[in-house]
């Protein structure tokens, strides 16, 4: 692949991770984690490679606090259901 084709390969790929929908919008509580990072207008190879590691690194943050708060708040619901005892002691 020459570098004018994966240049314009990363370039789509960038653009369809801009407009990726986001979890906040003006009906998402505050406090919600949103992240935009503007697409670079120069389309060096090197610089979008940098921009989807970014952007990478980003959704994998978001994935990872939504786990750890959906755990949290399955533990919250347990201990109420229970009584209020924790649900993770024997």
């Amino acid at each position: 692949m020459d570098e004018k084709t994966l240049r314009g390969r990363l370039y789509e790929l960038a653009e369809i991770m801009t407009s990726l929908p986001t979890p906040a919008g003006p009906g998402m509580p505050s406090g919600v984690y949103r992240s935009h990072i503007p697409v670079p207008a120069t389309q060096e190879v090197d610089e979008l490679l940098d921009h989807l590691r970014l952007r990478a690194k980003y959704v994998t943050f978001d994935l990872e606090a939504t786990r750890r708060e959906n755990r949290y708040l399955r533990r919250m619901l347990q201990r109420r259901a229970n009584g209020g005892e924790d649900p993770d002691s024997p």
